[in-house]
């Protein structure tokens, strides 16, 4: 059977890499085709923006020009489209870049704060308006600070703004790796508070995925603690916590935090390396499935990673970790993760198919996400991704703390009450009972604790089967549920006897009530399945306790319960106090 589960997961992951790379040949022309339409659409001269509202969006060519280091002159200066990855312009592009373009605007426009959004540039920056710089992101070598996780925001001041000449922005970049400069949107002119508004609105939603995130984390460490057996609540609060930092990383707070921030990348790798690992971890947990010895090594080197990314290892050698990764996600996790799935689901494991369900739309924030970083997606679709991911991110752990909150429930609930009788376990009643012991010292009221049974149950069984016999139990309770008031106690104390509990105010109330239980249960013959009657009879044994006794629970039932066994030597089918 293992060998049969081994190659049917062998082949899968053998299809999946196969369709990968069908998706990639096929994807390469249309990319390649978009990147070169881009190039043709730049002009061999940069566009003369000319600002007549706002907001206005500067995407057209842009003079580009590489620089050998920070503060060398521009050289090699080319017009390119924006936005655009540099290495379509420049394929020695060595880390340095120089944006430049000019625009010119009204003067109702001037009177106006105004601001500049890039939505997204790697690494770091420094922006100049007419030769001041108004502002930077990150730093350049040598004290380089990685600032790829965040949009810029950057405010026109008014005096350095010209209506009746053109005005020169320049946009300073160095990208130590990858694809770099302004790739997913051009930047943006509008009003500074409705750019602080988008800023601000962004990063307010990312407070309150973090804010859900933790208390999603509470939620699971206090189901953990309440059934520690359940090793699947911590791992998924252990991911929760980890995804709550993982996504502050990418908040202003941390921007200005002071914190340095190629620091905050490598702790935003880390997190990432660490949440794979975690996500892999509760699967595993959640199916109940064995870890493949080889998979526990492909994590432990996963987590290697991660460590290595805040500890020793280069920065440049980094984004080498995010490629690896990336690829033992696409090519080995993910098809382990599906064969888990397809296993849960033919071995019918209860939730499987809900858990497939949201899990497989997990990953697909995950693909998507890879997707975004490696730039291989249209650019109308880069432009909604960073929306779409964070919703199904939220949507998914929401679905997955309601089935583990469901699951967790029914664990309740099989610990708490009989499953065949839906009355209260004897420990669940004993607890109860004490409860109640102490609530009729204040209310100065007594309370009777009775032991019902049912004649002869035993030769019942023989006679007419225990799935008649089932029948009968659960009518049983049924009836004497119904013959109870809400707050009542009724609990299941053995094979054929129940429990019961209720406040009354003396014992006339106390006969009469259990007088009444008999009659309900007894007068009419139980209809089973098949629909023959059968006709029934019940003893019961109770003993009423007064405030003023210091008797505890289990004291109680035991004097029931004695009364109830000499009650069914001298006459049975009677209620005995």
């Amino acid at each position: 059977m293992k060998r049969s589960y081994w190659s049917e997961f062998t082949l899968t992951t053998v299809l999946l890499i196969i369709l990968s790379a069908i998706s990639y040949l096929i994807a390469s022309p249309a990319i390649a085709q978009q990147n070169q339409t881009n190039n043709q659409q730049a002009s061999t001269q940069a566009t003369q923006f000319s600002v007549q509202q706002l907001p206005f969006v500067f995407e057209g060519s842009w003079i580009l020009c590489q620089k050998a280091h920070a503060n060398a002159k521009p050289e090699n200066c080319q017009a390119a489209h924006v936005p655009a990855n540099i290495e379509e312009t420049f394929a020695d592009y060595n880390g340095y870049l120089l944006y430049k373009t000019e625009f010119s605007i009204t003067e109702q426009i001037h009177s106006q704060p105004l601001a500049i959004y890039i939505k997204h540039l790697r690494d770091a920056d420094e922006i100049y308006l007419n030769g001041q710089l108004i502002g930077q992101t990150g730093s350049f070598a040598d004290n380089f600070q990685k600032a790829t996780l965040y949009p810029r925001i950057y405010y026109l001041p008014t005096n350095l703004l010209n209506y009746t000449t053109a005005n020169e922005l320049i946009l300073k970049v160095y990208n130590h790796a990858r694809q770099g400069g302004i790739t997913n949107a051009a930047p943006v002119l509008d009003h500074a508070q409705n750019i602080t508004n988008i800023v601000g609105k962004q990063d307010a939603m990312l407070m309150i995925f973090i804010g859900m995130m933790l208390l999603i984390t509470a939620v699971q460490i206090f189901y953990y603690l309440a059934q520690p057996e359940n090793k699947e609540h911590i791992l998924f609060a252990a991911l929760c916590l980890l995804e709550a930092s993982y996504l502050y990383t990418y908040s202003q707070l941390a921007l200005h935090s002071g914190w340095d921030l190629t620091l905050i990348f490598r702790f935003n790798i880390f997190f990432f390396c660490v949440l794979t690992v975690i996500f892999c971890l509760f699967l595993i947990k959640f199916f109940k499935q064995p870890l493949n010895r080889l998979f526990l090594v492909a994590l432990g080197v996963i987590l290697l990673a991660g460590v290595s990314c805040i500890s020793f290892l280069p920065i440049d050698h980094i984004y080498a970790v995010v490629n690896i990764l990336e690829v033992v996600t696409v090519t080995v996790l993910i098809p382990y993760y599906l064969f888990l799935f397809y296993r849960a689901i033919k071995d019918k494991l209860p939730y499987s198919k809900s858990m497939t369900a949201v899990l497989v739309l997990y990953m697909l924030t995950v693909v998507l996400d890879i997707a975004v970083d490696l730039q291989v997606l249209p650019p109308f679709i880069l432009g909604i991704a960073g929306l779409i991911s964070p919703i199904f991110l939220i949507a998914v752990f929401i679905a997955i703390t309601l089935i583990l909150i469901h699951k967790h429930w029914h664990y309740y609930r099989h610990a708490t009450y009989d499953y065949l009788t839906n009355s209260l376990r004897r420990s669940a009643f004993e607890e109860r009972l004490s409860e109640e012991l102490h609530r009729i010292r204040r209310t100065n009221d007594s309370l009777v604790v009775a032991l019902l049974d049912i004649d002869n149950f035993k030769q019942f069984n023989d006679q007419h089967s225990h799935i008649v016999g089932d029948q009968v139990l659960q009518a049983v309770a049924e009836r004497t549920r119904l013959t109870l008031r809400e707050f009542d106690l009724l609990g299941r104390y053995g094979g054929d006897e129940f429990c019961i509990a209720a406040e009354v105010a003396d014992q006339t109330l106390a006969i009469s009530l259990l007088k009444r239980l008999q009659l309900n249960i007894t007068q009419e013959p139980v209809i089973d399945k098949e629909g023959k009657p059968h006709k029934i009879n019940v003893t019961i044994g109770a003993f009423i306790a007064t405030p003023e006794q210091q008797v505890t629970a289990q004291e109680l039932i035991e004097k029931a319960d004695d009364i109830l066994v000499k009650g069914k030597i001298n006459q049975k089918g009677k209620v005995h106090i």
